[in-house]
């Protein structure tokens, strides 16, 4: 009797010492990111991020939805949509939603400043519509905080702010120009000087993009400027310039001339504190 009390007291004692067999389960955070490049014809190659989930449920924002942890999904229509992701373990949860969008690549715009004496600003670029700078010169952390002398000149050692980004693909592709690979120089060479650029500007193009435009036979140039840019890259000063001048071209390669309707250039105003950008994007 003795005995079988004893060992009742000792399972209890281990029962009671015994710790839970279930770990609490850590916050759960839903997370996930695509990259706009990976936009092809409307497919987007989802990767997930998410922190401590087992499951997750993807609403698409068009109809669709899916179990899976990565999904590859085909939208159809217009974008952008409105992708949400629920990330889960057990009882546990989190929800985030990501506006996606159809995305092009910006190539090489290069700021070009033009103070009316020396001085030290900042500019901090912002994507409204969703985007990201992907490179730049000098490194670009949050924001460049730079030094300029009257001839432009940055830092003492930059002729130009360089960046590239990836944003929404809201540009204009019904007005422009169709070009002969044999006419390109020529062509940008009296365009950009239509546009007000200067010489050494000019150059700069030249001599970055001609090299780079060999495989087709003609191309389309959609120009693009203020109006359009700013809904989608935002520059924002310290000191606010007098004049801020932004022009980007569209260039599609196509191997027959194409006639279509040619845009109205207005000059860009270089003067008091001003600031002149060009760069180019390709489809």
């Amino acid at each position: 009797m003795k005995q079988l009390l004893f060992l009742l007291l000792l399972t209890s004692t281990l029962i009671s010492c015994k710790k839970d067999d279930k770990e609490p389960i850590e916050a759960v955070k839903a997370c996930f990111e695509f990259t706009p490049n990976e936009i092809n014809d409307g497919e987007v190659q989802f990767s997930n991020c998410s922190e401590n989930a087992t499951d997750f449920f993807w609403n698409f924002g068009d109809g669709q939805t899916s179990s899976e942890k990565e999904p590859m999904h085909l939208f159809g229509g217009n974008f952008p949509y409105f992708v949400t992701l629920i990330a889960s373990n057990g009882s546990k949860a989190d929800t985030i939603m990501k506006r996606i969008y159809d995305g092009i690549m910006v190539y090489k715009p290069n700021i070009y400043i033009h103070p009316l004496y020396k001085l030290d600003l900042c500019l901090k670029i912002s994507f409204p519509l969703g985007g990201e700078i992907t490179e730049s010169i000098p490194e670009y952390i949050e924001q460049w905080c730079i030094s300029v002398d009257t001839s432009g000149r940055i830092d003492n050692q930059y002729n130009y702010l360089f960046y590239e980004s990836t944003q929404p693909n809201i540009f204009q592709y019904k007005s422009g120009w169709c070009i002969a690979k044999s006419g390109l120089d020529s062509f940008f060479e009296n365009n950009l000087k239509q546009y007000n650029f200067s010489n050494a500007e000019i150059k700069d193009f030249i001599e970055y993009w001609i090299p780079l435009l060999k495989e087709n036979n003609y191309y389309l140039i959609y120009p693009q400027t203020n109006e359009i840019i700013d809904k989608v890259i935002q520059f924002d000063f310290s000191i606010n310039p007098d004049n801020i001048n932004r022009l980007f071209y569209g260039i599609v390669g196509t191997d027959e001339y194409s006639e279509i309707e040619e845009p109205l250039i207005v000059p860009f105003k270089r003067n008091g504190f001003y600031i002149m950008e060009w760069g180019v994007f390709r489809k």
